[in-house]
């Protein structure tokens, strides 16, 4: 069935696509990941922090049939620094464009940024920074390299993101019972700041193994890639391996501790 409006509501915003098309706009990853990306981007205009301002912020703009966003406008009245903001995050976002058929469409499409200040101090606390200490070294043309002086890694290296994804992944129960095996490869952007955005599934075996692929990676803290002496976003790829031999009261779901 064609879809004619599609709403999806989330905690920090709401996305919107119009036009009958068989598959609306969407962020790459879905809208949890969009919600990710929400939270670890999202730098406060200071002196409005100072003051306590929240709003939400409505971003209407298309998305075009290359994934690409244009046309952005503004219909209410809000701060101009949070108007700001908004549309720097929006620049964050990968996105999948609208399809009818097979056939890639443009679309019309708007975001609501909840932009509170409490919520804002918690997403810090998580991520351990407010206004981060490179800011003036970062990359700001929002390009995508994946090739670099110096490519991004797990803070404690490879081997420790290995050791550490095979402590902390909870194998699904479900997939234990029925001998389910196998590997979920993802894609993601290393962001300036060492946070990850725009996880993507190229290849998965199993729907729950694949969400706790995603939970584990989301976990983890980087280094960022660095180029011409600035710390860019960089796109990388990662297998995370479900091998029931390696299963132990670790890694376990709680049901099988």
């Amino acid at each position: 069935m064609k879809q004619l409006i599609v709403f999806l509501l989330l905690g920090s915003s709401l996305l919107f696509s119009q036009g009958i098309v068989d598959i609306p706009a969407k962020p790459c990853g879905g809208i949890d990941n969009f919600e990710f990306v929400f939270q670890s981007q999202l730098l406060y205009p200071e002196i409005l922090l100072k003051k306590n301002v929240s709003a939400n912020i409505t971003l209407y703009f298309d998305v075009l049939k290359d994934g690409k966003i244009s046309n952005i406008e503004v219909k209410d009245d809000y701060p101009t620094e949070l108007i700001e903001e908004a549309k720097r995050l929006t620049k964050y976002i990968l996105f999948q464009p609208a399809t009818i058929g097979n056939i890639k469409v443009d679309s019309k499409t708007f975001l609501v940024f909840n932009f509170n200040t409490n919520n804002y101090k918690k997403y810090c606390k998580i991520r351990g920074f407010m206004i981060p200490k490179e800011i003036n070294l970062f990359d700001t043309s929002f390009v995508i390299y994946d090739r670099a002086d110096v490519s991004p890694q797990y803070y404690k290296g490879d081997d420790a993101l290995n050791e550490y994804v095979l402590s902390n992944l909870e194998y699904p129960d479900i997939a234990i019972r029925q001998n389910i095996q196998g590997t979920v490869l993802l894609s993601f952007i290393v962001e300036p700041n060492g946070t990850l955005s725009n996880i993507v599934v190229e290849k998965e075996f199993n729907h729950l193994c694949t969400n706790e692929a995603i939970r584990v990676l989301k976990n983890t803290k980087w280094k960022a890639g660095i180029k011409d002496g600035k710390l860019i976003r960089y796109k990388t790829k990662y297998p995370i391996i479900f091998n029931l031999n390696n299963l132990n009261k670790d890694n376990a779901t709680s049901e099988q501790r």
